[in-house]
């Protein structure tokens, strides 16, 4: 297929298009593969991610946080901010920084000089005003994202386009596939799908009916990970509760009384506000489970 070449050769040209013109590119390609996980994929790397927790891994940055400090008769200027001393639920804005706007906005800096800045809101300053160092008060905050750090993540998107077109036409140059002539929901399309999941989103991600899952925020038998995304899926407390009890009965295995909850449970699961459907949710809820015990 044509545009599968014009992406390889974009993907290793010497002076490469901007990438906004590759992902251009991407959802041509998506309309004809039916394929509409890199639609998806395409157009939020192009508009932006509204929502900062959907933000793939590599728009995650590890940055800390700085503050302007003021006293009597003394002032401190870009003072290091230990996460520690903020509350278990502000600790992202002295540790991460999660990269929202449209990658056309990274490319437009041009320059790998210098660092994009990144204000923490009036409302964290407020309430750490008096209590981060004594006899001073916080002025300002913010977290430094090195532009260096922007360059590689523009390079890491171009990566994963380039590797996806080049496993797809592999695939199917293999198989003997017609690329021009794919339907809705044949076995060619969830092959490009799945392509697109394990080169485009990651490693950390799956497939789960139309949605793809982030499993990345999940640590192996660390409770309170598993409760706050069961959490925030719709799983209210006390169904996180009899949860609890069913893995100590099960003996951290998914065994009946796992299942058991699994299934009286799959329905509740949302995604933004929206239900998901038993059979989305069930995929959801048993990874999410083996992600806590370690399960393959």
């Amino acid at each position: 297929m044509q545009l599968l070449d014009n992406i390889i050769n974009m993907g290793t040209a010497n002076e490469p298009p901007p990438l906004t013109a590759v992902l251009r590119q991407c959802i041509l390609l998506a309309n004809h593969l039916k394929t509409p996980l890199l639609r998806t994929w395409a157009e939020q790397e192009l508009k932006g991610y509204p929502n900062p927790k959907d933000v793939p891994e590599y728009r995650i940055m590890n940055v800390g946080a700085l503050g302007n400090f003021a006293g009597i008769g003394v002032r401190y200027q870009a003072r290091p901010i230990p996460p520690s001393l903020l509350k278990e639920q502000h600790r992202w804005a002295a540790t991460i920084h999660r990269l929202t706007e449209p990658v056309s906005s990274y490319e437009s800096l041009g320059d790998s000089k210098g660092a994009l800045i990144y204000e923490w809101p009036s409302d964290m300053i407020a309430l750490y005003q008096s209590s981060l160092l004594e006899g001073c008060v916080l002025m300002t905050a913010w977290q430094q994202v090195p532009k260096t750090a922007i360059a590689g993540m523009l390079d890491t998107i171009r990566t994963r386009v380039l590797t996806m077109a080049i496993d797809i036409k592999n695939e199917f140059e293999e198989s003997g596939a017609d690329l021009n002539h794919i339907k809705q929901n044949s076995p060619e399309a969830e092959k490009v799908q799945q392509s697109v999941v394990t080169n485009v989103y990651g490693d950390l991600y799956m497939i789960a009916g139309d949605h793809v899952i982030n499993t990345q925020n999940i640590a192996v038998g660390n409770w309170e990970d598993l409760k706050r995304v069961l959490n925030e899926s719709g799983i209210g407390d006390g169904d996180v509760a009899e949860l609890s009890q069913a893995i100590q009965k099960d003996g951290k295995t998914i065994g009946t009384g796992v299942r058991g909850w699994i299934s009286r449970n799959a329905d509740k699961v949302l995604d933004h506000g929206l239900k998901l459907g038993t059979a989305v949710g069930t995929t959801l809820l048993t990874e999410y489970l083996k992600q806590h015990l370690g399960l393959p």
